[in-house]
């Protein structure tokens, strides 16, 4: 009997247990359903020097350029997976996510891309292509009015008509991109990298005339290190401009012209 009597005990206390649990989760659900929207916060992460995106500017895509209002809008009416689409628009955006809690304030937080590099178009002419800077994905995702970042510029007949690096040859140029990005010796001594229909990399250094033929983007830490000793032992003696061209393509030598 005392067996019966702790069971029924233990049942009745269950019962009363989920009662009191769904009571407060219809309470809630009634509760949030009186919150109104008091405003929109953005919550911006970067990993650039400066920002290069505006909060302004992401509050003004949440409310779809102004025309979609939530100031005291009934909190449950506001689509959060439309705020995160609207925002996703913006190329520079890596990620979104929007939510919102009982005090009716929208937090919308977003992550922006850090470029590796900067295409530059050709100025001879017109090009339906403006700049693009590149994403660590391969992605092209526009520029920044606010903010240019040091990052190392690129441009050649291989970006003509592209639209991102996300096929196989595009993706073997990143790795090359990022190891010159992770590298404040080379970053400052390139001034620009010319890519060819083929692939094929010639680098323009920031002093001097000489072209430094890299050839396509394989091999690339040691390629770095013979144009490396090239810097420490060939330049002292001969100087900046005495070589037009530096050839690392060739295998275990440099060949200068």
């Amino acid at each position: 009997m005392k067996a019966n009597a702790t069971l029924i005990k233990q049942v009745i206390g269950m019962v009363i247990l989920f009662t009191l649990i769904l009571s407060a989760v219809v309470f809630a659900e009634i509760s949030f359903d009186e919150v109104v929207c008091k405003g929109v916060e953005v919550s911006l992460d970067s990993e650039n020097e400066k920002a290069l995106l505006s909060k302004k500017d992401i509050k003004l895509m949440v409310s779809e350029q102004g025309t979609d209002y939530f100031l005291d809008k009934p909190i449950t009416q506001i689509s959060l997976r439309q705020i995160e689409e609207r925002v996703k628009r913006i190329p520079l955006v890596k990620s979104c996510e929007a939510h919102h809690d009982f005090s009716g304030v929208v937090t919308v937080s977003v992550k922006e891309y850090k470029p590796i590099a900067r295409i530059v178009r050709s100025t001879i002419g017109t090009s339906p292509f403006p700049d693009q800077y590149i994403s660590e994905d391969g992605k092209f995702i526009g520029t920044s009015p606010l903010f240019t970042p040091r990052i190392i510029v690129t441009g050649g007949p291989y970006f003509d008509g592209k639209r991102d690096l996300q096929d196989k040859r595009g993706k073997t140029l990143l790795p090359f991109f990022q190891f010159i990005e992770n590298n404040e010796f080379w970053k400052a001594q390139i001034s620009q990298i010319i890519v060819a229909k083929d692939g094929g990399i010639v680098l323009i250094p920031t002093i001097g005339t000489t072209r430094i033929d890299f050839g396509l983007p394989m091999n690339i830490e040691n390629k770095f290190k013979k144009l490396f000793i090239f810097y420490q032992k060939v330049i002292p003696n001969k100087g900046w401009n005495k070589y037009s061209w530096v050839q690392l393509k060739y295998k275990n030598q440099v060949i200068c012209e």
